[in-house]
């Protein structure tokens, strides 16, 4: 490292890879968007936003992609070979965050949408530093049979001061040329989103209406609206990356379209499964409530 780029980093003892990646940008003069061009040029695909998590140390390289982009990245900033390789730890262990909490990583939730991951990659999320204390779903079945509306109700909790965000992922039951439409409802607002026509993918960020202090709680609130619906679905399932101390999922069956049985099915981040029957309520609706829900797949589904 230079004496110029040391004069750049923050003045504690401890050179880290986020400060010396910061002091490299601010001596380069280049903006995040041009040093995603520059990488490109060479065939790297970095976007701005992971470099600005580098950069401010929400995340640091670890998948091998990532780690394949930090000698390029040294060349683009000027900086000797190694000045970045050598400050990359050990990776974290995938089972847990940051903070401790465990988790799944994108690759094992989704895994039979193996496009969403990198789609939910490209935009800014803060999940491993918010605590879910709950967790509420309300899915309304319309009545030709689809899906036509999910309202969600999270309360947050923060594990340390500045977040301010969460992501939001959407999978339609097929291709489609029209993206769902996320509505913020309480305390949010939705940016960065991302959509996919052809298998029906949708992403986006939820950002708070403040960032949060740690140990600050929050409940958020917005509303997902599909398209019309080209066929009946069958079933609703949520993906869950980290633990929800109350989770709660409602579906409500339109007087028009009640199916003749309905069914629950969870499998957890042990890849242990469980499930049984759900009855219909007078209202024509099911609920799946779980205390200290564990990262995995909550599937409720039903026979027309």
């Amino acid at each position: 490292m230079t004496d110029e780029m040391r004069k750049r980093v923050d003045a504690s003892d401890e050179v880290s890879f986020e400060k010396v990646l910061r002091a490299a940008i601010h001596r380069s003069g280049l903006g995040l968007e041009r040093i995603r061009h520059r990488l490109a040029q060479r065939g790297c695909q970095v976007s701005v936003a992971t470099l600005s998590h580098w950069q401010s140390g929400r995340r640091r390289p670890e998948r091998p992609e990532s780690l394949a982009a930090l000698p390029l990245l040294e060349q683009v900033l000027a900086l000797p070979d190694g000045a970045l390789t050598s400050l990359v730890g050990r990776p974290r262990p995938r089972g847990l965050s940051r903070k401790g909490q465990r988790r799944l990583p994108a690759e094992t939730v989704w895994s039979s949408e193996p496009r969403m991951p990198v789609l939910l990659r490209s935009v800014d999320f803060e999940d491993e530093y918010l605590v879910r204390l709950s967790q509420h779903n309300l899915v309304r079945i319309g009545p030709e049979g689809g899906e036509r509306t999910v309202r969600v109700r999270l309360v947050l909790r923060a594990t340390r001061s500045g977040v301010s965000r969460i992501s939001v992922a959407c999978v339609l039951d097929g291709p489609h040329h029209l993206s769902p439409l996320i509505r913020p409802l309480r305390h949010c607002s939705v940016d960065n989103t991302r959509y996919l026509p052809d298998p029906g993918y949708l992403v986006a960020s939820v950002v708070f209406d403040r960032e949060l202090a740690r140990g600050e709680s929050l409940m958020v609130e917005y509303e997902v609206l599909t398209p019309t619906p080209r066929q009946r679905t069958t079933l609703w399932e949520n993906k869950l990356r980290f633990p929800v101390h109350e989770y709660y999922s409602e579906i409500c069956f339109d007087p028009r379209a009640v199916p003749a049985r309905c069914a629950w099915k969870v499998t957890d981040d042990k890849n242990v499964t469980r499930g049984g029957e759900l009855s219909l309520d007078p209202s024509h609706c099911v609920h799946l409530a779980v205390s200290d829900a564990s990262p995995g797949r909550y599937r409720i589904s039903w026979q027309w």
